[in-house]
């Protein structure tokens, strides 16, 4: 059976309002139609993709896989009309990042300027989000690269992965605060310190995690946890709070004198911060253009 594009955003709708009803006053098609499509996808298939009761309508496994498709479907649908209409406003096309805060402070940026200086004509969007989420919107055609920390979240095999450079730990630290003077220092050493680190939710976090783990210790419980590297950068400069962060994120306030790294001596093996894009899919000119910039800038980045 040919999968017909139409009844799988008739499942995506019923599966984001939750019923029936719902969806069809959100699409502006009649219930009975909408029920129609689903069966008539479900017949051709010959599997359940929803299951319903009087509190509405739930995918079933099947379904969410179908759902998962329809969404990437219902990108591509909508990536084309901004395509369309940026050509004709002149603009070569649209290029949609996602970052994290790692590579926010001087890869991206870095990259982004070479590019715009040789490729002016072209709309840029850069999402900074929990990497968990960029990567689901990788996976459904949202995103065209995402640039991350690899080897900390799960692995997809409709995932490609490039590693630029490792990136490394520091203790992050007002300059003033009692350990600022010392050359480096072991995690072992520090019980006692008062902390604030990332929440729950990215590979920040994980790869912390693992960090305290492999240094035999247990996940700090004196802590202020924020997802908001300003706001860990603010309450390290404000108070005797300590971090765990590249030192990169934090080279304008060093070179300010008012935020101090000191070297980690346990830290384990350092991650890589990499590009990650589709598999087994071309990417666009402009993804192209700019994955080949982003390498020229990391090698720089690394000497």
């Amino acid at each position: 059976m040919r999968l017909d594009p139409r009844r799988l955003l008739d499942l995506l709708a019923v599966a984001r309002h939750g019923s029936f009803s719902g969806a069809a006053e959100a699409t502006r098609v009649s219930q009975p139609a909408l029920s129609q499509s689903i069966a008539v996808l479900e017949h051709g298939l010959g599997v359940r993709v929803l299951d319903r009761d009087r509190h509405g309508a739930r995918l079933t496994e099947f379904g969410k896989t179908l759902a998962f498709h329809a969404q990437a479907l219902e990108s591509l649908l909508d990536r084309a009309k901004v395509d369309t209409r940026l050509r004709s406003l002149g603009l070569e096309g649209l290029l949609a990042l996602g970052i994290t805060p790692i590579t926010a402070v001087g890869l991206v940026p870095l990259a982004l300027e070479v590019l715009l200086r040789e490729t002016p004509d072209v709309s840029v969007s850069v999402v900074e989000d929990l990497d968990d989420r960029i990567l689901s919107m990788l996976r459904s055609r949202e995103l065209d690269l995402v640039i991350s920390r690899l080897g900390v979240g799960p692995d997809y095999p409709d995932v490609e992965t490039e590693p630029l450079l490792l990136a490394d730990w520091s203790l992050i630290l007002r300059a003033e605060h009692p350990l600022a003077s010392l050359s480096s220092v072991s995690l072992k050493d520090l019980d006692g310190v008062k902390w604030v680190l990332p929440a729950g939710g990215s590979a920040f976090r994980r790869q912390l995690e693992n960090m305290f783990a492999t240094a035999g210790i247990g996940w700090p419980t004196r802590a202020i946890n924020t997802n908001s590297i300003l706001a860990i950068k603010a309450i390290v400069m404000s108070s005797d709070c300590v971090t765990i962060m590249s030192p990169r994120l934090v080279e304008v306030e060093r070179e300010l004198g008012r935020i101090c790294a000191v070297e980690l001596t346990d830290v384990g093996p350092l991650r890589p911060v990499g590009l990650m894009w589709r598999s087994n899919e071309e990417l666009s000119p402009i993804a192209a253009r700019f994955a080949k910039v982003l390498r020229l800038v990391a090698q720089g980045s690394s000497a």
